[in-house]
């Protein structure tokens, strides 16, 4: 095959060679200046027909305001942009229009420091993994300027990225605990809306109130509303009602991991009651020879990991410490749950859990299970809708660790 020609062009005028280097439309460099490491670069428009906006009449330069700009590095050495901008004015006596400023957003975007190219570039940096106070210090600016930029450029990438909102029918709600003012006892806590099919943060929203998250939902496409078909959560009312009022057709599925932790704590709150009632030691903790202190850990542990070994260590501290019997029956019933979500079938599943609420609210069973019985019922469609939709709020928990990381960066 024959190869196809390339269009080149050469250029012999000095000037011409270093507008291209500099690679701005439309710009002129008047001097390049070098004060020890620290290099400037100063540039200007070219200056058209320009009109005044109102009037339409010619207009003439008023003035010539010089603003500085940080630049990419060049040669490994930092770099600044002075570009001497055009203030205008109409010579219309008639024209309310005073001045006004030429601006170019292909050199800098109005309310940052940044020029445009290093804009984008820091943008991309940060996106790939580095720290803003890394690029910062590569462009020899402080951190406010990079991370302004961030913003500017960042938020219009998001509001540009319409993807994350067209790939998913099952989103999630989490909270996360975002920041701590230094003058108040509590934390300010974020709502993150996951994509849980696609593992993608859709949008962070700077609250976890049922009616600021109800907010958002009306804003976005209806035809990304009317796709969602599942909504994971945790159990929490603020988050069921939004899905109830801004999401109704989407089935509410309960996120496993938090139903099998209810009854891990149920659990645990049922063995340090009974490890107190059998030995009398005050506070929760327990002491290192007390039998169910000692199987604390075990009893957690699924069924099915514990060794030969293991398991009849159990057996044998629980006859020690739990004479009764509630401690055993605890751990009878968070096994079965677990097995409940190991089930493939549907139909199948729901059965196992009205049974095992049948259980829970037997007169016979301790108050804390009794308890687990109880908010389990109260949630009982969503945690079964798990058996349906096959999704969890996992990767909302994920994306959430990983913002904590990216804070802590």
């Amino acid at each position: 095959m024959r190869q196809k020609l390339r269009s080149t062009f050469v250029l012999v005028n000095h000037t011409e060679i270093l507008e291209a280097l500099v690679g701005l439309k439309d710009v002129q460099v008047l001097a390049y200046e070098r004060r020890g490491p620290e290099v400037t670069l100063v540039i200007e428009q070219t200056l058209g027909d320009v009109r005044c906006p109102s009037c339409r009449a010619r207009a003439h330069v008023k003035e010539r305001p010089v603003v500085t700009y940080i630049d990419l590095p060049v040669y490994g050495s930092a770099m600044t942009l002075s570009w001497k901008k055009h203030r205008m004015r109409c010579v219309n006596p008639e024209c309310a229009t005073g001045s006004w400023v030429l601006d170019d957003h292909r050199i800098a975007a109005k309310s940052c420091l940044l020029t445009t190219r290093a804009a984008k570039w820091a943008t991309r940096q940060v996106g790939e993994g580095r720290t803003v106070s890394e690029v910062a210090k590569e462009l020899n600016c402080d951190w406010h300027t990079v991370n302004d930029a961030l913003l500017t450029y960042g938020s219009a990438l998001l509001d540009a990225d319409r993807r994350r909102l067209n790939q998913t029918s099952a989103i999630g709600l989490d909270e996360t605990s975002f920041v701590k003012p230094h003058d108040q006892a509590h934390s300010n806590y974020a709502t993150t809306v996951c994509d849980v099919e696609n593992h993608q943060i859709i949008e962070i929203l700077p609250s976890r109130n049922y009616v600021d998250v109800a907010k958002w939902v009306p804003d976005q496409p209806s035809s990304w509303k009317e796709r969602i078909e599942y909504g994971a959560l945790d159990m929490s009312p603020a988050y069921a009602a939004v899905y109830s009022v801004a999401l109704p057709q989407a089935a509410q599925v309960v996120d496993p991991f938090h139903v099998v932790s209810l009854a891990n704590r149920a659990l645990d709150a049922v063995r340090r009651r009974v490890q107190r009632e059998q030995l009398g030691h005050r506070g929760h903790r327990g002491h290192r020879d007390d039998p169910l202190y000692r199987v604390r850990r075990v009893l957690l542990m699924g069924e099915e990991k514990l060794s030969e070994n293991a398991a009849a260590r159990l057996r044998s501290l629980l006859e020690l410490g739990d004479p009764e019997g509630e401690v055993a029956i605890s751990y009878a019933i968070k096994e079965r749950l677990r097995d409940f979500y190991r089930t493939r079938d549907p139909d199948k599943a729901r059965t196992m859990l009205r049974e095992l609420l049948e259980h829970c609210a037997s007169r016979a069973m301790p108050p804390e299970i009794q308890k687990l019985g109880g908010t389990i019922e109260t949630w009982f469609d969503k945690i079964c809708n798990f058996h349906v939709a096959r999704v969890s709020n996992g990767p909302t928990e994920a994306l959430n660790n990983l913002i904590k990381r990216v804070k802590r960066v």
